[in-house]
């Protein structure tokens, strides 16, 4: 990984200082916000927050996993057909990535290729309870987000071949669920289906609960929040098809504190000590 990024480093730090000294934060300041873990896929399967979330190429029968040019660098091309699986299995603490009655955040960039059958994951926890983004049913022109049982919510989307797409699910837990792709908010539910728990490790790429239903394409690039994303950020991200990727955010998107964001953290030190 080319930037390891924590969640209490630098940029709250000149963040404070900035709202210190009475000056706005670069709108790319937020990204890092509430960021549980990143994927860069950029030549492996490293994480940008906790190293433990590192993921592992895991193939069935002539299933492949090559990396070729991304929308970023590299990308993963996942190779999968029937019984010919493979999917990126992310490590560490499988509970990380439940985000049980709370709020989440998903983005990716993706290509597809043929649709050889239903449900093809990008990503996910599993069926039931489990939750998941995949093609939808049939058409393969939709993508869906299954957060809880018999929950699944569609969103139409335009013809999903030629090129690099961007997806963002957001769910405020029990309340909404809103799916961007390329920028657009093409769907919106109100269900108020919360997230649970699934004792799966989540697959980039594929389905824990069905062997069968890998991606077919290119992924890139992919961040996972416990928040909800705003629509200028989805926007930030997808930056007019041009694509920034998170990790071109959270590091160029806070600058190095000037003199005058020094002197206001300075001074926010001096009000912690004076607390103490």
């Amino acid at each position: 990984m080319k930037n390891k990024l924590t969640k209490n480093t630098r940029p709250s730090l000149a963040v404070a200082a900035l709202a210190i000294c009475g000056l706005a934060a670069p709108a790319n300041a937020a990204i890092v916000d509430g960021l549980v873990e990143y994927w860069e896929l950029d030549g492996d399967y490293n994480a940008g927050v906790d190293a433990t979330h590192a993921g592992s190429l895991v193939t069935t029968g002539a299933g492949s996993g090559t990396f070729v040019t991304g929308k970023f660098g590299s990308a993963i091309d996942l190779s999968n057909s029937g019984g010919n699986q493979a999917y990126i299995s992310v490590g560490g603490d499988e509970n990380d990535m439940d985000f049980a009655g709370g709020n989440m955040s998903f983005s990716a960039w993706y290509t597809t290729e043929s649709l050889y059958t239903n449900w093809q994951t990008l990503a996910g926890k599993g069926e039931g309870n489990g939750w998941r983004i995949a093609r939808a049913g049939g058409s393969g022109n939709g993508m869906t987000f299954s957060g809880r049982k018999p929950h699944n919510f569609a969103a139409q989307t335009d013809d999903q071949s030629g090129g690099w797409h961007h997806l963002v699910t957001t769910v405020e837990g029990g309340i909404r669920t809103d799916m961007y792709v390329d920028g657009e908010l093409v769907g919106s539910d109100t269900s108020g289906y919360a997230l649970q728990d699934r004792a799966n490790a989540m697959q980039i790429g594929g389905n824990p609960d069905a062997a069968n239903r890998g991606w077919n394409g290119n992924i890139d690039d992919v961040a996972v929040w416990d928040r909800v994303l705003t629509a200028d950020e989805v926007s930030s991200i997808y930056n007019g098809g041009d694509g920034a990727s998170i990790g071109s955010l959270t590091s160029s998107g806070v600058p190095e504190p000037s003199s005058i964001a020094l002197l206001g953290l300075g001074g926010l030190a001096l009000a912690f000590r004076k607390r103490r």
